[in-house]
């Protein structure tokens, strides 16, 4: 294939990839702003609906916290209480 045909491949593949670039970039720039524009005539019905969320959202949290406390904490102090003894008697067996 002759230097020329090669140099006008790449530039037409580079053009196609612009191209697409532009048309996927297109729906993450409009939809946010039409969302962002509309956003404000939902405004009044929207927030009872968003506050029930929050504290949706609050209490999976709490819940959360409260399981990972008494399923994973037992553990990680386990571990860590394990290899604290493991390095610590490994440092005075060292020193004798």
């Amino acid at each position: 294939m002759p230097p020329e045909a090669i140099a006008l491949v790449r530039d037409l593949a580079l053009i196609l990839l612009v191209i697409e670039a532009i048309v996927l970039a297109a729906p993450l720039v409009i939809v946010p702003l039409y969302a962002i524009r509309y956003l404000r005539r939902f405004r009044t019905p929207i927030r009872p609906a968003l506050r029930r969320v929050r504290y949706g959202v609050l209490e999976v949290e709490q819940a959360t916290n409260l399981v990972s406390s008494m399923a994973v904490q037992p553990l990680l102090w386990a571990t860590a209480a394990a290899d604290g003894l493991k390095r610590g008697l490994g440092h005075l067996l060292q020193r004798r």
